[in-house]
Parts: structure tokens; C-alpha cells; sequence
């Protein structure tokens, strides 16, 4: 604080005050001296005190008067303008509240986006200032960031090719001469450069953050944002402004013979789902029916269940008599610490065994009553899940729901069949059960979907036999017809509506056929 004639105003210490002097500076004259504040007279709170709000700091008169503005916009808005509460803070009382109310993975998820994604980005913003530009600028960041890495990673590729060849080139070099030999350890000291700066660079590679995580983020934000809406922390909901790149969900894909030469060749799966055909799938269940876990697999590859329902199933869920088995329960895996939690409420379902699952778990269970008598013949305790759960270790302990995904891909490799996740075995399930001629919602119903249409245009036309089956579909109609129109040219009994255009079984077209009527049709063109 400066008095009127110049001098400073000094406290008890001797240190210059810290105030300010509003119109009563003697520099207010001065062009660069001082900032600009503004002051807005808000509506009475409930209790009929003023409410008033104040900011400084503006170098011009324009800016002070803008932010005026829209201050006083999103007061009338319903926004409590006058809250000093952070991002930071109001998404840690928001999260703490929500994970009372959500399952666990999902509140894991909220947690992962907001400690990797939005406290950095929007943290330190108030609450009250926060708009749509923040919120897109943070994809807009992670959208370029994605493209850093992806250069980062092409680069870590070209060093490991570098580092390829110096090895080669090492090893190839020969060791007779003292001549050779020095080039030989020359070699051998740029492939330990080339391996050295490879490896460097590989301890910084970095994940893309791909369309689904952000359709994740943005999820996680606006469904904070809706809370601080109704708190009027905020005039919307900004995050439901935000455009993002277009997610292209994969489709299930069969390995066709062409498919499976080109992974042999080059070790790229033409999609992340995959299904194996009708023989692939027979061969990998001869495969492995020997293997002690034959019947989860089963139950994977012809009833879709998840791997934390394979953890999870026990024994009380099972009706053998009426063969049916009922999912109301899931084993998941945060940070590799195992929970139990309900499935998601489509999820909870009854579903109806085949007659060879029922065989299997029959037999299943007497073995493992052998095995938990004989552990007990040896004097060793039996865990106290290991009446309940269906799929026990031998001393009737629960298994780990990743053992079943590191199991399955080990037997997937063993069997020499191009590889399709645990995971896809529910995709496997889908599509044998619609290509047998099972209705989609049935297929829904067994797998636990939200809604038909995931079922239908997820598996719909999956597998060789169902393409097959339409291609010959609208042939067969016309050949019907054509049948029943020769026949009545020939004076033949009336074929009925409904027999006429029964579908028979179209003939094969020899090859020799085929290339004399495309002759015949190029002469017709030219």
C-alpha cells in the first residue's frame, strides 16, 4: 500500500502492506501501472446477505469487462460462481461417493481415468471456469500424444532391425586372422550399441491410448459432470460436447484357410475376435479332452460362459437334474487381487446344458470328491471353498481367474490352431449355436446381452456354413420356380404354394460350363 504523497504504508515488522487503494492510488493515472477488477452484485442467498463477486488481475479494461460477462452468464445460469472448488477436489469427493454405488471394476475404471487422464489435464482448473474447450483439448492431447507414440514406436522397430543385422553381421564375421578377428570385435562393438540404444528406447515405449479408452474417459467425466451439474458447479455438461474419433467396434471373424496361411506367414490376426470353423473347433476339443479342465472348456465353447463365471460357478448354482446351471455370481481380478462381485444385471442368467455338459459335469464332480478324499487321507486340510466351487486345484482350492486364460491360450498353442482368445471361446459359443439354427434371442439369453442386436449383428454371419447357406438360398428359390414352371408347360399336376418353392439343394456347376457361358457372355457385350 502506497499513502497519497508516495510514501509506503509499512507494518508492525517494517515490510510494506499488500492491499489495494482502488481509485485512491496516486499512479492511477499511469498507463502501464495497476490491473483491472471487476465487481458483480449477485443475487441475495436464502438467507437474504449479499452476494457479491470480485475479481482481479486483468491488464485491460475489455478483458475484465469479458470475464464480467460471462461470470454474470453463468451465475444466471444457476452456477454458483462464488465456489473456489477445483477439478481436482470435486472429482475426489465425487469418486469417493460413487464407488458406494458402483461394482468394483467399474469404479476401478472411474479411478484409472481420472488419475491417468483427467487430473492432469483438468485438475487445477476451478470448477466454476471449467468449459467445453478444456474438455476437449484433453482428447485433443491425447489424440497427438497417440501419434508421438506411434513414431516412437516405429522408431524402437527400426532400432531393433538395426540391432538384428549388427548381430548377423557379428556372427557371421570370421575369427582366423588377427585382421578378421579385430573386425570381428569392431562388429561385435556396433551391435553392442545398436543393442544398448534399442533397449534403451524400448523402457520408453508407450501404449496408445485407443478409441475405446476415450469413449471410456469421456464416460467417466460426464458422468462426474452430471453430478456437478445438479450441485450447479457447472452452467452443462461439457463433456457431452466433446467429438472423438470414430470407434469401429471388430466384428467376429472366422480363420478361413486364406486367413490362417496368412497368419502362418506373418503372424497377423485379420481381427481381435477370431472363431475357429466347425473342423478347427472339433480338432481342438480332440485335442485337448484329455486335458484335467475339459469340462470348463466345454462349457466356454458351447454355453459362452466368462472366465470370472468359470471361477466363480459353484456346485449350488448347478441343477444337473434339471440341467441347468445359473450365473449369479463372478470372481474379477483389480490389480491381480481377486473380488467377488454380481454380474452385470443382463448377466445374471439361467442357462440350459447340452446333454454332453451334463455327462461332464457328472464325472467332474465325482473326481473331484476323489481328489479332496484324498487329500484328506494324506491329513491336509481342504480350503473352505472347496465344496462349493466347481473348478478346484486338486487340494480343492479356487483358481485365480487369469490361470484360466493363461491355460487356455498355452493349450490354444499347443494344438497348432490359429489362436482365438478365452474370451472369443463366448464368441465360438455364439456362432455354432446361430449356425445351428438356434433363434438370436435364445443365443442372447444364454450369453448374458444387453440387447438383441449385439447378438444378431455381432455373430449373425460369423462362420463359412452360414455364408454358404445364403449364397445358395436365392438359387435355390429360382430353381424351384423354374421346375414348377416347367412342369405345368408339361401338363403335370398343380405343384401347391408351399411346394413350389421349397428349396432343393442347388446343382453343382461344372467348369468347363461355367467358361463356355462367360464366352458366350463377353461375345454378347462386344
Amino acid at each position: 500500500m502506497i499513502r497519497p504523497d508516495g510514501t509506503p504504508v509499512l507494518d508492525g515488522n517494517g515490510k510494506q502492506k499488500i492491499g489495494s487503494l482502488d481509485r485512491s492510488c496516486p499512479r492511477l493515472k499511469e498507463r502501464a501501472h495497476g490491473s483491472w477488477y471487476y465487481s458483480i452484485e449477485l443475487e441475495p442467498d436464502g438467507s437474504g446477505k449479499r452476494r457479491r463477486a470480485r475479481e482481479g488481475g486483468f491488464i485491460t479494461q475489455a478483458e475484465a469487462a469479458a470475464k464480467a460477462e460471462e461470470v454474470w452468464r453463468a451465475a444466471k445460469a444457476g452456477v454458483n460462481v462464488l465456489s473456489d472448488e477445483t477439478v481436482a477436489e470435486f472429482l475426489a469427493r465425487w469418486h469417493k461417493k460413487k464407488k458406494t454405488e458402483l461394482k468394483r471394476t467399474t469404479a476401478h475404471e472411474y479411478q484409472r481415468d481420472i488419475e491417468l487422464y483427467l487430473l492432469p489435464h483438468l485438475g487445477a482448473l476451478k470448477m466454476r471456469d471449467l468449459r467445453a474447450r478444456h474438455c476437449q483439448g484433453l482428447f485433443d492431447w491425447i489424440i497427438s500424444d497417440n501419434e508421438r507414440r506411434a513414431e516412437h514406436r516405429a522408431k524402437v522397430a527400426e532400432l531393433k532391425e538395426a540391432a538384428d543385422k549388427a548381430s548377423a553381421a557379428w556372427r557371421e564375421a570370421p575369427t582366423g586372422t588377427p585382421e578378421e578377428k579385430k573386425e570381428r570385435a569392431r562388429r561385435r562393438a556396433v551391435w553392442t550399441a545398436a543393442r544398448e540404444e534399442y533397449l534403451t528406447e524400448r523402457k520408453k515405449l508407450q501404449r496408445t491410448t485407443g478409441p475405446a479408452t476415450m469413449v471410456s474417459i469421456k464416460a467417466t467425466l460426464s458422468s462426474a459432470l452430471s453430478d456437478a451439474l445438479k450441485e450447479e458447479l457447472i452452467a452443462k455438461n461439457y463433456a457431452q460436447l466433446v467429438t472423438l474419433p470414430k470407434v469401429t467396434k471388430p466384428r467376429a471373424l472366422a480363420w478361413t484357410p486364406p486367413r490362417v496361411a496368412r497368419w502362418r506367414r506373418t503372424g497377423e490376426k485379420p481381427s481381435p475376435v477370431m472363431v475357429w470353423t466347425l473342423q478347427q473347433t472339433a480338432e481342438f476339443l480332440d485335442h485337448i479332452v484329455d486335458d484335467r479342465h475339459f469340462p470348463a472348456w466345454h462349457l466356454v465353447l458351447f454355453h459362452g460362459l466368462r472366465r470370472g463365471e468359470l471361477a466363480a460357478l459353484s456346485w449350488d448354482e448347478v441343477d444337473l437334474e434339471e440341467e441347468v446351471i445359473h450365473i449369479s455370481e463372478q470372481l474379477v481380478s483389480i490389480s491381480y487381487e481377486v473380488h467377488e462381485d454380481d454380474p452385470k444385471a443382463d448377466s445374471v442368467r439361467d442357462i440350459k446344458l447340452n446333454r454332453d455338459s451334463v455327462m461332464l459335469l457328472q464325472a467332474w464332480r465325482e473326481k473331484q470328491a476323489d481328489e479332496r478324499a484324498e487329500w484328506a487321507s494324506a491329513g491336509v486340510p481342504a480350503p473352505a471353498e472347496a465344496a462349493r466351487r466347481v473348478f478346484t486345484k486338486e487340494d480343492g482350492s479356487a483358481y485365480h481367474p487369469q490361470f484360466f486364460t493363461d491355460r487356455w491360450d498355452r493349450l490354444v498353442e499347443l494344438s497348432g490352431l490359429p489362436p482365438i482368445r478365452l474370451h472369443d471361446g463366448r464368441h465360438e459359443a455364439a456362432s455354432l449355436a446361430l449356425a445351428a439354427g438356434v433363434a438370436p434371442k435364445a443365443v442372447q439369453a444364454m450369453l448374458g446381452h444387453a440387447s438383441l442386436r449385439m447378438t444378431s449383428d455381432t455373430y449373425q454371419t460369423v462362420l463359412p456354413e452360414m455364408h454358404a447357406a445364403t449364397a445358395s438360398a436365392s438359387l435355390d428359390l429360382i430353381t424351384a420356380y423354374r421346375k414348377a414352371e416347367q412342369a405345368a408347360k408339361l401338363g403335370h399336376a398343380p405343384v401347391e404354394a408351399t411346394e413350389q418353392y421349397e428349396v432343393q439343394p442347388a446343382r453343382p456347376v461344372k467348369a468347363a460350363a461355367a467358361k463356355k457361358a462367360l464366352k458366350r457372355q463377353r461375345r454378347r457385350v462386344a
